[in-house]
C-alpha cells in the first residue's frame, strides 16, 4: 500500500471520529445535523470594499448585497499584512493556514515567470477535507488550480479564459476531464462582446471611439468581462445539475477592473490624475461593473433554497493607484468585507472584524466540521444564536489534531502551453502585478 494511500485512509479516519465525536455519538446523547443544513454556498468577490459598497449602499445600488446584508451577520475582514497577492490570500482562505504551509505564495514562479500550478498546494483545501467526510464541492475558477485534479465534485481551474485560439481545449480544464471541452465550448469570446454587454459599463454611443482611441482599456475590459461571463455560464450550469454539499463560486472581475479603472474613479489618488477625456469615458467602469456584480449576486443566489446557508468574502479590499505610483497588491487595503447568512448567526448582525485565517474554520463550523489544531484562526464568536453558540464551543472543544494527511495527491500532469502561459503573464502584467 502506497504512503500517499496510507496518508488519506488516516486522515479519513480522523475526519471520520471527529464528526462522529461532534455529532454527539459516544456520549450518550443523540445530536445529529441535518445534511441539507450543512450545505454551504460560498461567493468569493476579489477585492470587495465596505469603502466602496458602503456609498454605493446608500444611494440604493446593490440591492441585493443589502438585502444579504440584513439577513446576514457581517463586518469586516482584516487581511494579510504587508499586503499579499490573491493567489496566496484565497489558499490561505482555503486551508486555514499559512502560505508557508498551504505552498502558493505568488501568480508566478521561477526565472522564467511560469504560472503556478495546482501542484503547488501542499495542504488539503475544504474540498479536500469535505471528500474525505463524503461531501461533495463544486469550486469555480479558484487561482492556482490548473490543472483541475479529481475531488469529490467538479473542479473548474483557472485556466478557462486562456487559449481560447488553440485547435483543441486544454486538457484538464475541468476535472472530471470530460467536462473540459464542454466548457471551453461555453466560453466567451471578448471580441463577440458589443455595446449590449458593454453598455453596462461605458457610453455604448461611443464604443468604436473608444476602441479607436483607448485600446489598452478596451481590450482589458472586453478580456475581464468575457472571463466573468465565461465562469457564470459554467456556474449557473453547475448548480443546475447537481446540488453540491459545498458550491465555492469565484469571481475575480471586480478586482481587475480595479487594478485597470480605479484611477478614473478616484483620480484624486494619483500623482498625475487622468486626462479629462478618458475621465468621461471611464470614471463610472468601477462603480458599474459592482452594479453588474450585484446582479449577478442575486442570480447566484437564486440558484439555491433561500435558507441555504451562504457567505460572501473578499481576500482584501481595494484603495486604488498610490500616488508613489505603486500598482499591483499595494493598491490593495487591510480590509475586505464577510458576510455569513445561517441559521447559527443572528439576522443584521455588525461585528468588528475577523481574520482571514478565520475564515476557514468558520466556514468548516457551518458545514459542522471542527477545523485542525494546526489552523491558526478561529471560528467567528460575534452574532451566534445560542443553537449556533453551542455547536462552535463543541466544534472548538473537538478540534483534530491536522488535516495535512489529506494533502492532495499528485493529480493530471495537465498540458504546457507557451502561448497560453505568456497569455497569463501579459495580462499580470497589465494589472502591476509582476514587471
Amino acid at each position: 500500500m502506497s504512503r500517499l494511500l496510507v496518508q488519506r485512509m488516516l486522515g479519513a479516519a480522523l475526519l471520520l471520529a471527529a464528526v462522529w465525536s461532534v455529532a454527539g455519538c459516544g456520549d450518550g446523547s443523540q445530536t445529529k445535523i441535518d445534511p441539507e443544513a450543512r450545505k454551504l454556498v460560498i461567493i468569493g468577490i476579489d477585492s470587495a470594499d465596505w469603502a466602496l459598497l458602503d456609498p454605493m449602499i446608500a444611494v440604493d445600488r446593490m440591492p441585493n448585497l443589502k438585502a444579504f446584508r440584513d439577513q446576514s451577520t457581517y463586518g469586516r475582514m482584516h487581511t494579510f499584512l504587508p499586503l499579499q497577492k490573491s493567489p496566496r490570500l484565497w489558499a490561505s482562505i482555503s486551508t486555514g493556514v499559512r502560505p508557508e504551509v498551504h505552498g502558493i505564495a505568488n501568480f508566478v514562479s521561477g526565472s522564467k515567470q511560469e504560472p503556478v500550478r495546482g501542484s503547488a498546494w501542499h495542504a488539503p483545501a475544504l474540498w479536500d477535507i469535505l471528500g474525505a467526510a463524503d461531501m461533495s464541492t463544486a469550486v469555480i475558477g479558484m487561482w492556482s488550480t490548473y490543472p483541475a485534479r479529481p475531488i469529490n465534485g467538479v473542479m473548474v481551474s483557472d485556466y478557462l479564459p486562456y487559449g481560447s485560439k488553440r485547435l483543441k481545449p486544454m486538457a484538464n480544464l475541468a476535472s472530471p476531464d470530460s467536462l473540459s471541452a464542454i466548457f471551453a465550448a461555453m466560453r466567451v469570446d471578448p471580441a463577440s462582446l458589443g455595446a449590449a454587454e458593454l453598455g453596462r459599463f461605458i457610453d455604448a454611443d461611443h464604443l468604436a471611439e473608444f476602441d479607436e482611441k483607448y485600446p489598452r482599456q478596451m481590450e482589458a475590459l472586453r478580456d475581464f468581462h468575457a472571463a466573468d461571463l465565461t465562469y457564470l455560464a459554467v456556474a449557473r450550469q453547475l448548480a443546475a445539475d447537481n446540488d453540491f454539499d459545498l458550491f465555492f463560486y469565484y469571481l475575480r472581475g471586480p478586482d481587475m477592473i480595479s487594478h485597470k479603472f480605479f484611477e478614473y474613479h478616484k483620480p484624486d489618488n494619483m500623482r498625475l490624475p487622468p486626462s479629462a477625456d478618458k475621465l468621461a469615458a471611464f470614471s463610472g467602469v468601477v462603480e458599474n461593473y459592482y452594479d453588474w456584480s450585484d446582479e449577478v449576486l442575486g442570480e447566484v443566489l437564486s440558484w439555491f433554497p433561500a435558507d441555504r446557508q451562504t457567505v460572501i468574502v473578499s481576500d482584501h479590499g481595494f484603495y486604488g493607484p498610490r500616488r508613489n505610483g505603486d500598482k499591483g497588491a499595494k493598491e490593495h487595503s487591510e480590509w475586505g468585507i464577510f458576510l455569513v447568512r445561517s441559521p447559527l448567526y443572528e439576522a443584521g448582525h455588525g461585528f468588528g472584524h475577523l481574520k482571514l485565517l478565520d475564515v476557514c474554520p468558520t466556514l468548516l463550523a457551518l458545514m459542522g466540521l471542527p477545523a485542525g489544531q494546526d489552523m491558526p484562526g478561529v471560528v467567528l464568536a460575534e452574532g451566534l444564536t445560542p443553537d449556533g453558540l453551542k455547536r462552535v464551543q463543541k466544534l472548538e472543544k473537538s478540534r483534530v489534531e491536522t488535516y495535512m494527511p489529506l494533502a492532495p495527491v499528485a493529480g493530471p500532469v495537465g498540458e504546457s502551453d507557451a502561448g497560453v502561459n505568456e497569455e497569463i503573464r501579459k495580462q499580470l502584467r497589465s494589472l502591476g502585478y509582476i514587471n
